[in-house]
């Protein structure tokens, strides 16, 4: 049996909660969920380096020295790649398309071996009475601090209409709050601790259990 402690919003401890074995039961594989951060991180990659080609770059286009007589190799253009200050060969282009993609059967396997992994190792903190919250960043520190949380980086995971919560938890700065529409292995595995609402939890469990 897979169980988690239940806070109120004030931090107070009231129960345990039996987490569902099919979210949270299931079994990890380090291989996919590794496989996911990577497609997770190159998919938020943008490409903003720029070189400039032999084409581009601001050189004269006389020759560099005559062809013959010298003794040196022969050379024509100051733009070529092996010069300071000419073109780079082969650089980046600012075009580059470092999108990749994950089935998503793979995505939400990896997505519950990540919450599993979690479970198991008793970071996963339930967060009930929602509606009572006021909002205020400084009953949120409170709370973190009851719950055994402070300091550490926590994904605090809560419904689309829990305004208020996000408002009160967002401005610390070692927490992300995300709802579960937004939750992926990568921000679970980043996070030490995994905070979740009642209402959230609900969510989870109807967008990924059959």
């Amino acid at each position: 049996m897979i169980s988690a402690p239940v806070f109120d919003v004030t931090g107070k401890e009231s129960e345990k909660a039996t987490l569902p074995e099919k979210v949270f039961g299931q079994k990890s594989s380090g291989q996919l969920m590794t496989q996911a951060i990577r497609v997770y991180l190159s998919n938020q990659r943008r490409a903003g380096a720029k070189t400039k080609t032999r084409g581009e770059v601001a050189k004269t286009t006389a020759k560099m020295y005559k062809q013959k007589g010298t003794g040196r190799a022969r050379h024509g253009s100051y733009a070529a790649g092996i010069f300071v200050g000419g073109g780079r060969a082969h650089g980046p282009t600012g075009e580059q398309n470092y999108r990749l993609q994950l089935p998503a059967k793979m995505r939400h396997k990896a997505l519950l071996g990540a919450l599993t992994e979690k479970a198991g190792q008793k970071n996963i903190r339930i967060l009930t009475g929602v509606k009572k919250t006021g909002g205020k960043t400084k009953q949120a520190r409170v709370a973190a601090e009851k719950m055994q949380i402070l300091g550490s980086k926590v994904l605090l995971v809560r419904s689309e209409d829990q305004q208020s919560l996000a408002k009160a938890w967002r401005n610390i700065e070692w927490v992300t709050v995300v709802t579960p529409g937004n939750l992926n292995a990568y921000r679970i595995l980043v996070n030490k601790h995994v905070v979740i609402t009642t209402e959230a939890l609900e969510a989870i469990v109807k967008k990924y259990v059959n």
